[in-house]
């Protein structure tokens, strides 16, 4: 990364906050730390985010994350193939 430093200044500062996992969400694409927005798509924020992985407390969050992310996913087999069926209901 040609930033890298730059990088890990911004993950430094972030970290300096000491953010709890209360203060870490999820939207979109988007990853809120401390009132940072952090877009994995861009190079340098995922680097940033790559550097906020060795916080515990970020670790703890992306994990929850993950977690959540597989029951879902296992949850929502009872739905395939009944697409148009809940495009209808939304309809109604």
């Amino acid at each position: 990364m040609a930033n890298h430093d730059h990088n890990l200044q911004r993950a430094l500062a972030i970290l300096a906050t000491h953010p709890d996992e209360t203060e870490i969400s999820f939207c979109s694409i988007r990853v809120m730390v401390a009132g940072q927005k952090l877009c994995p798509q861009d190079p340098d924020d995922k680097e940033v985010l790559s550097i906020l992985m060795a916080s515990k407390e970020f670790g703890f969050a992306v994990s929850a994350i993950e977690v959540m992310a597989e029951e879902l996913r296992e949850m929502q087999r009872a739905y395939d193939g009944r697409v148009e069926l809940l495009k209808q209901m939304v309809a109604a």
